[in-house]
């Protein structure tokens, strides 16, 4: 089976109705820029005897898409794209007319796409995906142009690098393709070939991403059911980070001077995360967001002594959510005080 034939049963195949997902990340837009290359192509004049082939130069692409992307990591989506300026680098053919003669190759794609991004725990995310839709592709040789409308299909294989939790830098590589396009050169109609390799980069950007997390006050203990009252604060973090914010600095230095005020017996600090990552990624990453808190209050001038931290990874979440979801409320660590 050619590559042609591959990518085109998976792009059909991947845009068939699905099962219904149950959580989501929300809908996202993007825009990218990047090259192209056209493969050479080969023209057929119908019912003559002459026949061509022209290569091409190095050409442009811009790209423009929205889409939905779900927790489970489909992200379904709608993309236009704009191929250009590939022009004719040689043009062989055993009609003097057209042997030599120069042109261009450009096109006008609207896809339908399908991707899965692979969770890696860290910012970098994989992905891969193909497309279905229909592309118009124009073709100049020589003194002849025409443009037709045809079917198209793309593999696509890529990496995302998280910004910010809404915001993705992204890089991949699409195979483009369609059927056959036909044009009217004068009296005489030409079947022609358009096959394209692209590397494109760009941003992406998600709606509806969880905003930062306003800083909590201290709270006491609903029910008093211990021996000794305790204390609680708790500090938050970015996504995939245990570095230590201005805000979350402000909510450590009020815990440090009510350990002294109250004369504290010990603290306690626990590291939490979301779900984005793998469970053994978040439990690291939370014993480093406890130790991060620890460093900061013994800066403050608490006794590293009186400190133990501990790592509950996703096990503990404040916000319940399925798999894979970056929830800002979860990413945090508590600050238990015990006092006399």
């Amino acid at each position: 089976m050619t590559l042609r034939g591959i990518l085109l049963g998976t792009a059909v195949a991947m845009l068939l109705p699905t099962a219904a997902m149950a959580a989501s990340e929300g809908f996202y837009v993007g825009a990218g820029a990047g090259v192209n290359w056209t493969e050479d192509s080969k023209f057929r004049f119908e019912g003559t005897n002459t026949n061509a082939k022209s290569d091409y130069k190095i050409g442009g692409i811009g790209d423009i898409s929205a889409g939905y992307a779900t927790s489970y990591g489909l992200r379904p989506e709608l993309e236009f794209a704009w191929r250009w300026r590939n022009s004719v680098d040689s043009t062989s053919s055993n009609s003097a007319a057209f042997n030599g003669a120069g042109g261009k190759a450009s096109s006008i794609a609207f896809m339908g796409n399908l991707l899965y991004d692979i969770n890696t725990g860290t910012a970098f995310t994989p992905y891969i995906g193909a497309g279905a839709g229909i592309a118009q592709v124009r073709q100049e040789v020589g003194p002849l142009s025409d443009r037709d409308w045809v079917f198209a299909y793309q593999g696509i294989a890529g990496v995302s690098y998280g910004l910010t939790n809404n915001l993705a830098l992204t890089l991949d590589y699409r195979y483009f393709a369609t059927l056959d396009p036909k044009y009217d050169f004068g009296p005489v109609t030409v079947k022609g070939e358009y096959t394209n390799h692209t590397i494109l980069a760009g941003l992406r950007y998600t709606f509806g991403g969880p905003a930062a997390t306003p800083a909590a006050a201290p709270v006491a203990p609903a029910a008093p059911v211990q021996a000794q009252p305790q204390t609680e604060y708790l500090v938050f973090f970015d996504w995939d980070k245990a570095n230590i914010t201005p805000v979350s600095d402000k909510i450590i230095s009020d815990a440090a001077a009510a350990a002294g005020k109250v004369r504290a017996v010990s603290i306690h600090v626990i590291g939490h995360t979301d779900t984005s990552g793998s469970p053994a990624y978040n439990q690291k990453l939370s014993l480093r967001r406890a130790d991060a808190v620890k460093s900061a209050l013994v800066a403050k001038g608490v006794s590293a002594n009186q400190i133990t931290v501990e790592g509950k990874g996703e096990t503990q979440l404040l916000v319940q959510t399925g798999a894979n979801v970056r929830e800002p409320s979860n990413r945090r660590a508590q600050i238990l005080i015990r006092v006399q």
